[in-house]
């Protein structure tokens, strides 16, 4: 038995190879439209997590600026327990409106006045207006209010487009956060 071998002419491939050219001339430029479209995707969807993860970020830390300050309220009213302390502390004029500086308690001089007597109100007015400023230079537009709930006090920290009024006792169920308020709650004992 005998296999016959078919030969083909150079000619022959050169010819065929050459369709095989022409039949793909367009077919690369595709490709790299498709890669492309490919890639801006994956760019896109790239710089949409970034976005996410840095508005992510941003909540994280206004939150846990919102709680060193609520810490920082509730030190100061439990060090300041005087019935009119606690009356200006309640008062909800206290936390709104303009801030101004109603002068130190803390006198350095080696022999104070007897004018210079800090009382429990003064004391209060003085960190009023501390926890406020510390308010408005760590969080943007934040808002803070004390308040009484039930039997204990609560402070609630509010920033961003979110009143005071948005973190409301329902808001708080089960101690959790359930709305989509940017706001913290603390409850504690006076």
């Amino acid at each position: 038995m005998v296999i016959k071998r078919f030969s083909v002419s150079k000619r022959q491939r050169v010819v065929k190879h050459q369709r095989v050219v022409k039949y793909q001339k367009g077919i690369s430029l595709i490709e790299v439209l498709v890669a492309a479209l490919v890639f801006g995707v994956g760019i896109v969807g790239f710089a949409a997590l970034q976005l996410k993860s840095v508005r992510q970020v941003e909540g994280t830390y206004s939150r846990s600026q919102a709680m060193s300050i609520a810490q920082d309220l509730i030190e100061r009213t439990k060090a300041n327990t005087a019935p009119t302390a606690r009356a200006f502390y309640l008062k909800a004029t206290s936390w709104s409106g303009s801030l101004s500086n109603p002068g130190d308690c803390l006198h350095t001089d080696s022999a104070p006045d007897i004018n210079d007597a800090c009382t429990p109100e003064k004391m209060a007015q003085s960190d009023v207006y501390e926890v406020r400023s510390s308010l408005d230079d760590l969080i943007s537009n934040g808002k803070i209010n004390l308040a009484n709930c039930d039997e204990l006090l609560c402070v609630t920290v509010a920033w961003d487009q979110t009143d005071i009024a948005g973190c409301d006792q329902e808001a708080f169920s089960n101690g959790e956060r359930e709305s989509t308020a940017n706001c913290v709650r603390v409850e504690f004992i006076p």
